[in-house]
């Protein structure tokens, strides 16, 4: 089927390309055409969707996420991570039933539609859940992601725990949908080298990306150089990590070394500047892993810790707080900030055909309505809008794989008023 957008401002992203009075017409799940109107164009097109006036800009891509955990917004307020983890998140995800963590999931995916996000990354804890009917729940959804089993080494004892990964990710690997898999083991801290091991021979035997917790604080530094006599980073390479595609959720606490082993592997980092700062782990330095080549991407981490999913809130936060730390505003350009909430996070989790707008890539793409919109004035100067005005609430239609997934701010493929009524109802539960 072929659809036709049209009379729209096309921010490609494509070298800073930007198309005035543009179309981008689509063929099932790709982009066939993008450039300037042409009336003509439309004539073969089943579904035609004049959206005058609008921006229009690659979908925003979530590289890091636990969109099962979307439940526990407000919960554990003002803590460190590590009794935060403790004390309350992991004690209350042991009692999650898998009904509940489908409506969580769901009201994440919701969440995320509406604010621009097309494509996420996320590892979730499995315990007590049917894994399976969770992946065919947010299969169902539209949306386009990574959904990865959490590997923590418990009672279960490691053996188990690596054959119920295996399995589950063998499962959702050999489905092909729009949801993905990685190999996901939580962190260095929560994982014996044994099952750390067993994660790196899953992926290579799976051929998967490894998305893991490293470096978030200085307490975990400091206790791996303790334990291992290295960085969390340097003992992940002595285990084997590096040979296949690795994501890293944080990096807040890297030497030079680490850097320059980040750049010759090239393992990309999930950027999470919000949640860094409400738990007090601190502020990444992205703009010397950008200077080293490293791909840095742009995360919200949970709404546990968050305590939203709004990647723009996100990009604007990252792109101040480059700029306040280093004291120059050139620290971090909005063109480069936009790529990192696009491109990079594509590239981070493999998705080669998306990121950018043009043709032959995924037809993954939102539009922003700014004509009503007193703070998206004056128009002209949409560039820097996109970075520095705009928020997850200007969001007015989505299109993933080439589904109309929102159009004019209504869900079409998610039931909004009832994931907010049930939701409510399971965490009276907890």
């Amino acid at each position: 089927m072929k659809k036709a957008f049209y009379h729209c401002d096309i921010f490609t992203l494509d070298q800073e390309k930007i198309i005035k009075d543009g179309m981008i017409i689509t063929e099932d799940e790709k982009i066939a055409y993008i450039g300037k109107m042409e009336e003509e164009r439309l004539q073969d097109c089943e579904e035609t969707y004049n959206w005058s006036g609008k921006w229009v800009m690659p979908g925003l891509v979530n590289s890091h996420v636990h969109i099962v955990m979307n439940i526990l917004r407000g919960v554990g307020d003002d803590m460190l991570l590590h009794p935060w983890l403790t004390e309350k998140i992991w004690p209350l995800e042991a009692k999650f039933t898998t009904d509940l963590a489908i409506t969580s999931s769901k009201a994440a995916i919701v969440e995320m539609i509406k604010s621009g996000t097309t494509l996420f990354n996320d590892m979730f804890n499995p315990i007590g859940l049917d894994v399976f009917k969770l992946y065919e729940a947010v299969k169902d959804t539209g949306m386009k992601g990574n959904l990865a089993y959490t590997l923590f080494s418990n009672d279960k004892g490691d053996e188990a725990i690596a054959k119920e990964a295996y399995d589950i990710a063998q499962y959702i690997k050999k489905d092909r949908s729009l949801i993905r898999t990685t190999v996901a083991p939580h962190s260095p801290y929560s994982c014996s080298e044994e099952l750390l091991r067993s994660s790196v021979s899953i992926a290579k035997e799976l051929d998967l990306p490894l998305h893991i917790h490293v470096s978030e604080t200085e307490k975990e530094m400091n206790d791996c150089l303790s334990e291992h006599e290295a960085t969390p980073v340097q003992y992940l390479a002595d285990l084997g990590f590096y040979e296949q595609p690795t994501i890293f959720a944080h990096g807040v606490v890297l030497t030079d070394e680490d850097v320059a082993l980040l750049n010759e592997k090239g393992t990309s980092i999930a950027h999470n500047p919000i949640s860094n700062l409400k738990l007090g782990s601190g502020v990444a330095d992205i703009s010397r892993l950008n200077r080293a080549g490293v791909n840095v991407a742009i995360a919200t981490d949970s709404v546990a810790s968050n305590n939203n999913l709004d990647m723009f809130e996100e990009m604007r936060t990252a792109a101040l707080l480059q700029k306040g730390t280093h004291k120059t505003p050139e620290a971090m350009p909005a063109y480069s900030m936009l790529k990192m909430a696009t491109l990079n996070g594509a590239k981070a989790l493999g998705y080669e055909d998306t990121g950018v707008l043009k043709e032959g890539y995924k037809a993954d793409f939102i539009s922003i309505d700014p004509r009503d919109k007193i703070h998206l004035q004056p128009l002209e100067n949409a560039s820097s809008h996109l970075l520095y005005a705009a928020s997850g609430k200007d969001v007015s239609d989505s299109v993933i794989n080439g589904n109309v997934v929102m159009e004019n701010r209504v869900l079409l493929t998610l039931d909004e008023e009832r994931i907010i009524y049930d939701l409510n109802y399971y965490y009276k539960t907890l």
